[in-house]
């Protein structure tokens, strides 16, 4: 029976992932975000094309869903008996390929940015929030959102690895950290790297789309 659910959970956590939010968002509007802006399904281009509020439910989602099994298994939630290896960051693993390889868009999806950091939430919370801290911060000195984007995931693998020598969470040390960790991070990391290759060439190029930190003025009455 444990084998049973153990798999199941897997299949639940790749379909979890697979929801394409941003689409959804889309289709509530009437409008498919596949076909305006960057056509990427993620929260940057949600946002472009439906409004900030609607960027940010999609990055909620979307980091909810790769965080949402880890989560369960990692503070004992769910018993470990039930985790497949024992090791919750498979379960992540999933979703982030549930997102990239929708089943729902015939296996195509988004950047990973935003799941991948629900598996990082789900597992380490804090670092999370360090890393969304680094996000912010690398964007607005870019003025370039993927570089913010590249920057808190590089920031995610450096700690991780030193997460990993540690040994154990240094905010909750009964938790303890394995290079299972460091490692998954990477291949996530090689996604979100692969997926932004097109903002990258952008960027070398300086026709990569700037963020406009200005406030939208009123409209005159």
């Amino acid at each position: 029976m444990a084998y049973i659910i153990q798999f199941g959970l897997l299949v639940i956590a790749y379909l979890l992932g697979s929801i394409p939010w941003g689409v959804v968002f889309g289709k509530i509007k009437g409008i498919d975000i596949r076909e305006h802006g960057s056509k990427n399904i993620g929260a940057t281009n949600t946002g472009r094309v439906l409004g900030q509020r609607y960027a940010i439910y999609t990055y909620i989602l979307d980091m909810v869903k790769g965080a949402l099994i880890v989560f369960l298994f990692r503070f004992g939630i769910i018993p470990m008996k039930y985790c497949l290896l024992e090791e919750p960051l498979i379960y992540g693993f999933a979703a982030v390929l549930g997102h990239t390889f929708s089943v729902y868009l015939k296996f195509r999806g988004g950047k990973a940015v935003a799941t991948g950091g629900g598996v990082i939430f789900g597992y380490c919370p804090w670092l999370l929030l360090a890393g969304l801290a680094v996000f912010f911060l690398a964007t607005f000195i870019s003025k370039y959102v993927s570089v913010g984007s590249l920057t808190s995931a590089t920031f995610a693998l450096v700690m991780t690895v030193i997460l990993a020598i540690l040994g154990s969470d240094p905010l909750i040390p009964e938790l303890k950290i394995t290079f299972t960790l460091p490692l998954v991070t990477a291949v996530i990391y090689v996604i979100i790297i692969i997926r932004h290759k097109s903002n990258i060439q952008r960027i070398i190029r300086k026709s990569e789309s700037k963020v406009s930190w200005r406030l939208p003025r009123k409209r005159d009455k």
